[in-house]
């Protein structure tokens, strides 16, 4: 037995001896190397410098060099080491089966081969050429009959040492170990990976034409391939291939790799260098829970439409460990730049500093739809479809070195800008798939706003509050928001209003303030052509991103609720362009009522002021009290119609220029129609007064309208004032009652007091001039008492007298201007009393003309500013009665009165305050005089009157003369005009010259 046991052992030794001396001799015989070439040429070639076999089916290598080609790939393997058992049997069925393989220092090249249709692959140029083999060799299709296919399946491998890849376009060297098993089908191309262990220093990785990515690289950790073709896995498929899970440590040269990890966070476009450390876990193309890398990064970049930010800080990419289907991606900016690219539309080639500052965050949240299911994309567009994306950008407070780049938050057809100024930012954005919400804190005290054509400094906090809370809908609310303007001041700017430019203070700037505050809102905003299919919130992100948030209000549909606070409501008035000096003064706080048609005002828009102080000015006037006001847009586009209803009482009312207010008690309705703002100076405007009831304290201080040193002058009294006035630029209308009791009049020397009723009917005008047509008006004298120089009554109080006015016109400044034609009635001729008082008794007819009633004539009256000058003036009849003609200036007053009874005339000639009584030539002296222009005789010199020479009668010459003054006197006014030689004085400057009205 011992005997068989030691020749058995001898005979496997023998055995085993002639294996090593057969197997080490064909390794090294060329022979082997040829028949191993010849079994799959086309497929697969092996050669090495130098093999061994130490023991039956393990073989050592050296120098091994392999190379081959599948239908679709070319590859070649290049090894300094390697030592493998090989399996014999499977040798006879085509295939290669190796374990316990050790390798060393490979280097592994792959080359997709291009398709047959003659087209090209555009990375092409960065894949490496394998050995031997043609690159411009077209793919072929996988034969139909496989049972000719070489496969080489490796069991265990081990590879250590110095490594490196070239891998389609991308190559790299990774220093380190690698474990698991291989299979390759030479006929098929199709390649796997199992039981795959990694602990790989990475120290250089190249992709296409990039720079190198990474640099002294770590990877650790597990992976398996299951079987693929890497010619059939095109895009997101070679990312679905491994299940990796490994520790990473390497710099990295960009951040692509974030869109091969996660595709759908190339939505914010990330550049920069650094390093990434973490955890990866993949599987099936997904992340897995516990991922968790962290990227130091210097020169980071991100881009969000327009938006550019730049700075230093860290990236981190999670995977929920608890929930697979949530990942995020978080970029924090230690030190952030953002700025806003040029548009090239609107010609600018500068970026726009935004702000500058610490700690901005922006955070991409990605969450699978169907958790359950696995992705099947292969385009970053079809894998949108599959995950929903939540978008969050916190901005703490920053500096703002310039305001201008923030009038993107205001529509361009608003015609609003911010033109300068610095400040802070702070705010937040969120973006979801069924939600959008915006804030924005914008503060400066020395922000320079335009409106229009004005502009201002100011001290600004804007606090935007937007959102879009329905996906279903494009509907954004701006609850919340708030725009407050503080110690604002009108500022003059020379040159192009929308530039910046040197500013001045306005010199009757004074301070203002306002603040809107939305309450409630609703505004449908459009979607674009492209979008249309879409849920609405990316195509908004998207606008929001590319032209800001005035272009979203640009296109804005529906109402908006606010209370809008100001320091000085004056601004409505510039509103509507100011339409015949309309001024408003008070502060308090108004509902605001704002309707959007495509992002403009529109009908229906409304102001509304509970009752406050208020002060509304037009004209020369002003009116002063508490008061409602409401404004109306009635009609929105370019040129907008508004209408402002102003309601006034316990008001006082006067002229701009007078210190304390005349009139009180005022109870007034105005309502202002401007129907086309735009228009210079308002000239739509159609402007209502309703005077309900005032009371006018004081006559006397219409004094100022008359000119100065008239004999006529109101001393005291009181009155009520009523009416209605409908005003336009060149036209005005309506009516004034006047009514006054106990109104104590000055005539030259007499007192006049009693009761005064004026009707004042306009008919037309011009009330931007203040010059109206006010023919048909009728002033009313009734219940006077006449005074003399000394005060005594000369009779009860029933004297009274009427004017009628006809082809009369004013101009209502101080002092005025008019042109007064009159029918007059009075009940006798007291007023003429004491200018008389002096020749009676001396002509008896005077007296006896002294004591005629119910006399009738006309008035004819020219007052220029400062100068009044009656062209003619009679009472009386035919054949008696007085006329007078007469010139009241500043310097001087002069007249000249003509007394007739039948056939005896007198005349009395006044210059200032001295008289003379002349009964020589009476008419022709009369007729003669032309007030201003015709010198009266020197009263100081005239030695004796012509009255005092008893006996001294007319002549029949003088008695001719008498009548001819008189040939056209009626119980009305004259003709228009005057017989030849009775022409009116012309005015220096007479504003009733305009033949427009």
């Amino acid at each position: 037995m011992k005997k068989l046991l030691s020749r058995s052992i001898g005979s496997l030794l023998i055995l085993a001896a002639l294996y090593l001396v057969c197997i080490n001799i064909t390794l090294t015989l060329p022979a082997t190397r040829a028949f191993l070439d010849a079994l799959q040429p086309e497929h697969f070639r092996i050669t090495w410098q130098r093999a061994w076999s130490l023991y039956p089916l393990r073989i050592e290598l050296d120098g091994v060099v392999a190379d081959g080609q599948t239908p679709t790939e070319q590859w070649q393997v290049d090894a300094r080491r390697a030592a493998a058992s090989v399996s014999l049997l499977p040798l006879l069925k085509g295939e290669i089966r190796i374990h316990d393989l050790d390798l060393e220092d490979i280097d592994l090249r792959l080359r997709p081969r291009p398709p047959a249709d003659g087209s090209r692959d555009a990375l092409a140029e960065f894949f490496p050429v394998i050995r031997d083999r043609d690159p411009d060799a077209a793919a072929e299709a996988a034969p139909e009959d496989p049972s000719g296919t070489l496969v080489l399946e490796i069991d265990d491998i081990q590879v250590r040492g110095e490594h490196s890849f070239w891998v389609s376009h991308v190559r790299g060297s990774t220093p380190g170990a690698v474990r698991g098993s291989f299979r390759m089908e030479t006929a098929t191309g199709r390649l796997a990976l199992a039981g795959g262990a990694l602990d790989l220093a990475l120290t250089s990785l190249t992709v296409g034409p990039s720079q190198a990515v990474t640099d002294a690289a770590a990877i650790a950790g597990t992976i398996d391939i299951p079987p693929f073709i890497v010619s059939e896995t095109k895009g997101l498929e070679m990312m679905r291939v491994p299940e990796l899970d490994a520790r990473i440590d390497l710099p990295v040269q960009n951040l692509d790799f974030l869109a091969l990890l996660m595709p759908v966070f190339d939505e914010i476009r990330l550049s920069g260098r650094g390093r990434l450390r973490g955890r990866l876990a993949l599987s099936a193309g997904e992340m897995l829970g516990g991922t968790d890398l962290v990227v130091e990064a210097h020169e980071l970049a991100m881009d969000l439409g327009r938006y550019d930010f730049s700075g230093d800080g860290t990236i981190e990419l999670k995977v929920d460990p608890q929930d697979e289907a949530q990942a995020d991606l978080l970029v924090r900016f230690e030190q952030v730049r953002a700025e806003l690219e040029p548009d090239d539309s609107a010609g600018s080639k500068r970026p726009q500093v935004l702000f500058t500052g610490r700690g901005l965050t922006a955070q991409l949240h990605a969450a699978e739809v169907d958790p359950t299911t696995t992705s099947t994309a292969e385009q970053v567009e079809e894998l949108a479809s599959e995950v929903e994306l939540g978008f969050k950008l916190d901005i703490p407070s920053m500096q703002v070195p310039d305001l201008a780049v923030y009038s993107r938050l205001f529509p361009e057809k608003w015609d609003l800008d911010l033109l300068g100024g610095t400040g802070t930012v702070a705010g937040a954005l969120e973006v979801s798939a069924d939600r959008l919400a915006l804030k924005l804190d914008l503060a400066s005290d020395d922000a320079d706003l335009r409106y229009r054509g004005y502009h201002a400094t100011a001290d600004l906090l804007l606090r935007l509050r937007a959102r879009i809370d329905d996906s279903s809908t494009a509907n954004l609310r701006l609850d919340g928001t708030e725009l407050r303007i503080e110690d604002a001041r009108l500022a003059v700017t020379h040159g192009d209003a929308k530039k910046r430019q040197a500013a001045e203070r306005h010199p009757s700037s004074e301070p203002w303030r306002a603040h809107l505050e939305i309450s409630e809102s609703a505004l449908g905003l459009p979607v674009s052509a492209g979008h249309t299919d879409a849920d609405p919130i990316p195509a908004i992100a998207e606008t929001l991103q590319d032209e800001g948030f005035g272009a979203l209000l640009a296109g804005a549909d529906g109402r908006v609720s606010a209370v809008l606070s100001v320091s000085r409501l004056d601004w409505i008035a510039e509103l509507l362009e100011r339409p015949l000096g309309l001024s408003l003064a008070g502060a308090g706080e108004l509902d605001t009522e704002i309707v959007l048609t495509n992002g403009r005002a529109d009908t229906g828009t409304t102001l509304t002021m509970p009752r406050e102080p208020l002060s509304l000015g037009i004209l020369e006037h002003r009116v002063d009290g508490m008061g409602t006001a409401h404004l109306r847009m009635e009609q929105g586009g370019e040129r907008p119609r508004f209408r402002l209803n102003v309601a006034l009482d316990d008001a006082r009312l006067r002229r701009r220029d007078e210190p304390e207010p005349s009139i009180g008690d005022v109870r007034l309705d105005a309502e202002i129609l401007m129907t086309d703002s735009r228009a210079d100076g308002g000239d739509s405007a159609d402007i209502r007064l309703n005077l309900h009831s005032a009371r006018v304290r004081d006559m006397s201080s219409y004094n100022a309208y008359l000119p100065a040193n008239t004999p006529l002058s109101l001393v005291s009294g009181e009155a009520t004032l009523v009416g209605d006035l409908r005003l336009k630029p060149d036209r005005a209308e309506g009516q004034l009652l006047l009514a006054g009791e106990d109104i104590r009049v000055k005539l030259d020397r007499q007192d006049l007091s009693g009761d005064l009723k004026l009707e004042l009917l306009v008919r037309d005008g011009s009330a931007k001039d203040l010059r109206f047509d006010i023919t048909g008006s009728s002033v009313l004298l009734e219940n006077f008492r006449v005074a003399g120089a000394g005060g005594s009554a000369s009779a009860p109080e029933d004297w009274h007298a009427r004017l009628q006015l006809d082809e009369t016109q004013i101009r209502w400044h101080k002092p005025m201007h008019l042109d007064m034609q009159a029918y007059v009635t009075v009940k006798d001729t007291r007023p003429f009393v004491e200018l008389l008082d002096g020749v009676r008794g001396k002509h008896d007819w005077i007296d006896n003309l002294l004591t005629l009633e119910n006399l009738a004539g006309h008035l004819r009256l020219a007052v220029d500013a400062d100068t009044a000058v009656i062209e003619d003036a009679m009472l009386g009849a035919p054949e008696l009665g007085i006329h007078a003609k007469g010139r009241s200036a500043p310097t001087a007053r002069e007249g000249m009165l003509l007394l007739r009874w039948h056939n005896l005339t007198g005349t009395m000639e006044l210059q200032n305050g001295r008289r003379h009584f002349d009964i020589l030539d009476a008419p022709a002296r009369f007729t003669a005089y032309r007030p201003g222009k015709t010198p009266l005789r020197d009263l100081d010199a005239a030695q004796t009157d012509a009255e005092d020479r008893p006996g001294t009668e007319p002549s029949s010459t003088a008695a001719t003369h008498d009548r001819a003054p008189f040939s056209h006197d009626t119980a009305g006014p004259p003709n228009k005009t005057p017989p030849s030689g009775r022409q009116r004085p012309t005015p220096t400057q007479n504003p009733f010259l305009d033949d427009s009205l």
